[in-house]
């Protein structure tokens, strides 16, 4: 082969990476499409949920928002109200998960229920579910961790998930975060932080 001849891609081979890529990336731009042309919440959280189960899979999606000077977690968002109540709080200490995810801004993956025993406090309760392994999602702004989208699914669901793919998806939403911390603030400054549940 000369120096202008193009490499031949060999014969019944898989294609190229890239263009195994495009029909996915393409899938996950209009997700991402719609979150940008959403009108309101409901439609932004519904933009969110599609977007993760197109990319990851899940049977429960939760997202929430974390106040790092007062320590307390809001949710912000539930597939399943049953399981995870919409609006509820947590406080966070020094546990392995809020060290990990919270303060070090790392994805966190649990393969299986052992797993989710070490992190949750409501771990037997997701277990009973079927909910054996979850991938946690840091969102940042200005540097800072302001909240997490956390997936939860059957054992080892998480095994080969893209870590780079959930870091831009966390980018995505971190608009919303922000603004919803706002609230979060107001709220927080009436609870007392010694009632909560702690992650």
């Amino acid at each position: 082969m000369t120096g202008h001849e193009a490499p031949h891609a060999p014969e019944g081979g898989a294609a190229p990476a890239a263009e195994q890529a495009l029909p996915a990336l393409s899938a996950l731009a209009g997700h991402a499409r719609r979150l940008a042309l959403a009108a309101d919440r409901p439609a932004q959280w519904a933009a969110i949920s599609a977007l993760l189960e197109q990319a990851f899979g899940h049977r429960l999606f939760t997202a929430l928002s974390y106040l790092h000077e007062r320590q307390i977690m809001r949710r912000l968002y539930t597939s399943d109200g049953a399981i995870s109540p919409l609006g509820g709080y947590k406080s966070t200490g020094n546990g392995p998960w809020s060290r990990h995810v919270l303060e070090q801004g790392r994805i966190y993956v649990a393969h299986d229920a052992g797993d989710v025993r070490t992190v949750f406090s409501e771990a037997q309760m997701l277990i009973d579910r079927g909910l054996c392994s979850a991938f946690n999602l840091p969102v940042r702004y200005e540097g800072r961790v302001v909240g997490s989208l956390n997936l939860l699914s059957h054992a080892q669901a998480y095994r080969h998930a893209d870590h780079a793919l959930g870091e831009i998806i966390a980018g995505l939403c971190a608009p919303i975060f922000v603004e919803e911390l706002r609230i979060t603030q107001r709220e927080a400054a009436a609870i007392p932080r010694a009632d909560l549940d702690q992650v």
